[in-house]
């Protein structure tokens, strides 16, 4: 691993920049936001769904840029036109707006994390790829470690624009990220990469796709319930200050961090489908947790074991790719069950934010997260027992 050492850590900043600060921390600012904009649970979850849309439509653009250009300057001006987006949030009170404005920054986000993404498939060997990805998706972790720092910090110091204060710190972040990263990218990688289209047959008529796809679906919808409402919902149901929740918030980060490096290593050794019941069967306690009147205690069994598993997954599903789909077609499915994730990604929080509004509580949708990760964890149990079989041959 040692000669792929700056490119993995270049990796390691990008999603800390386009995922880790550009979405996970929204979370965390989320509860004053709502408060200074006097929103309902709808509206603000329909500004997480709308940062969803526009990564979903990112990635429809993202191959065809990816192609086009090098892969440092796409990532360079992907992550500063995303910081500027975010920091025009923060210039208006109107949801409308601030959704308008986060849409693009979902949008460039889409175009830098499967950049990098695609760029690591071509960059890391295949007997170290699943390490290399659990240690740059664990970069997520580590900006939610510090947005449950920063966000408290900054509400006691800025009383009157907190989460305006937090956000324009998450965008500085981006933009000196967008210059640190620069040197570990390789300016002549390979850029084995296939164009977008559903009328790809070869793909989406087999077995192995929809598998892929359906892990990945459950992910969506369920994750993006998790870390948007989960400061949220805590805050409600046990009265927990801004600052103790933002430290349940920073334990959930620390804990994703080694999340995508253990169980990618596991995978490495037992298979992904075996490790993916693993970490479905911690997620659905870790939602679970959150759906039933249990003691305070619970919200540390939740935030331990979803911190633990859940940036496995997206690794886990990039290596099933690779495994079960060859060479420049791995990139091509990979981005086919992207859309799919992406879709119900953004359904999530909108669908939670009414469901919210309708019983003004957070149980009854952390119930219905909790079962489809059980589901999941039977599913696949069931994959594990199929012999797996590339499906397409690169021709």
């Amino acid at each position: 691993m040692k000669p792929y050492i700056k490119s993995i850590i270049a990796s390691f900043l990008v999603i800390l920049a386009c995922l880790g600060f550009g979405r996970f921390s929204f979370g965390m600012v989320l509860p004053n936001l709502q408060e200074s904009l006097l929103l309902s649970s709808s509206q603000v979850g329909f500004i997480g769904t709308a940062n969803f849309i526009g990564y979903f439509i990112g990635i429809f653009f993202a191959n065809f840029l990816y192609r086009k250009f090098s892969t440092h300057r796409l990532i360079f001006t992907t992550i500063l036109l995303q910081a500027f987006s975010m920091f025009l949030m923060t210039l208006t009170n109107d949801y409308k707006l601030v959704s308008f404005f986060y849409s693009f920054s979902g949008f460039f986000s889409a175009i830098s994390n499967i950049a990098i993404m695609a760029y690591i498939s071509n960059v890391i060997p295949k007997n170290i790829r699943g390490k290399a990805l659990g240690i740059i998706v664990s970069a997520s972790g580590l900006a939610i470690v510090l947005s449950g720092q920063i966000v408290p910090f900054t509400q006691d110091i800025v009383k009157g624009v907190p989460w305006e204060t937090a956000w324009m710190i998450f965008c500085l972040i981006l933009v000196i990220v967008a210059f640190m990263s620069q040197p570990g990218i390789k300016k002549h990688a390979a850029h084995n990469i296939s164009d977008i289209t559903f009328k790809t047959k070869e793909f989406i008529t087999t077995t192995s796709f929809w598998k892929i796809a359906f892990v990945y679906i459950v992910f969506g919808f369920t994750y993006s319930i998790y870390v948007t409402f989960f400061v949220s919902a805590v805050m409600q149901k046990y009265e927990l200050s801004t600052h103790i929740s933002g430290n349940f918030w920073t334990l959930l980060g620390f804990m994703s961090i080694f999340s995508g490096f253990l169980f990618g290593t596991l995978a490495d050794k037992i298979g992904a489908y075996k490790t993916l019941i693993f970490v479905f069967a911690l997620q659905t306690i870790a939602h679970g947790s959150l759906a039933f009147s249990l003691p305070s205690f619970s919200i540390w069994v939740s935030v331990i074991l979803f911190g633990i598993s859940v940036w496995s997954i997206p690794s886990l599903v990039t290596l099933l790719c690779s495994i079960e789909f060859h060479g420049s077609k791995t990139a091509k499915v990979f981005s086919l069950v992207t859309i799919l994730f992406a879709v119900f990604q953004a359904f999530g929080p909108f669908v939670a934010g009414v469901v919210h509004d309708i019983t003004k509580d957070y149980s009854d949708i952390f119930m219905i997260t909790s079962l489809l990760a059980l589901i999941t964890v039977f599913i696949s149990f069931i994959f594990s027992k199929d012999k797996i079989s590339s499906n397409i041959i690169e021709k």
